[in-house]
């Protein structure tokens, strides 16, 4: 059997059917999103009702409050504020060594052929910084981790068995982690 119509309108039919296959799935994907809009509006309804009842209980607590008990009320409200301040920036202030000299005291030790590339530090309760480097060969990583042990700035270091082996051409990651 062969086809009748030329090939012109050939591809205008071919073109009306995807039209319309691509019309059919944006109506069901927005009518997919309308009854999921339409699943969610009551939970978002109970929401605000909730936070009006919360607003004006508490509008009616303050008005029933004297004048002391307000200060006292916003006085507690500013140590709550003071604390969280403390609790985020406390790790900061109380760090025994800066930045800086952690990575001086890194790159100090580090032997000759081995060339640094990148550091990356997560600060935090543990500590860690990762050293992504080239070197000439696994002895020279080998040296630069023993230099960075017995430094004693960290509890734990490691290195990838095919930085060791050589597996990747004398690119290395080295991981620090417990700075002290």
């Amino acid at each position: 059997m062969s086809n009748v119509l030329p090939k012109e309108t050939l591809q205008a039919e071919w073109n009306r059917f995807r039209n319309r296959l691509v019309l059919v799935g944006a109506l069901v994907l927005l009518g997919t999103a309308i009854l999921s809009g339409l699943a969610l509006l009551p939970a978002h309804a109970a929401l605000l009702v909730e936070k009006a009842i919360a607003t004006q209980q508490n509008n009616q607590e303050r008005g029933a409050l004297s004048e002391e008990n307000q200060q006292a009320l916003s006085e507690r409200n500013g140590i709550v504020r003071a604390q969280v301040l403390l609790d985020s920036v406390g790790p900061i202030v109380s760090a025994t060594s800066s930045l800086s000299e952690i990575i001086n005291a890194t790159l100090a030790v580090r032997p000759s052929g081995i060339r640094v590339d990148h550091i990356t530090f997560v600060s935090g309760a543990s500590g860690m910084m990762t050293i992504d480097g080239i070197s000439r060969g696994r002895e020279s990583i080998n040296q630069y981790k023993e230099a960075l042990s017995k430094s004693g700035r960290f509890k734990n270091i490691s290195v990838p068995v095919g930085a060791l082996v050589g597996a990747d051409g004398g690119r290395f990651t080295m991981t620090l982690s417990g700075i002290l």
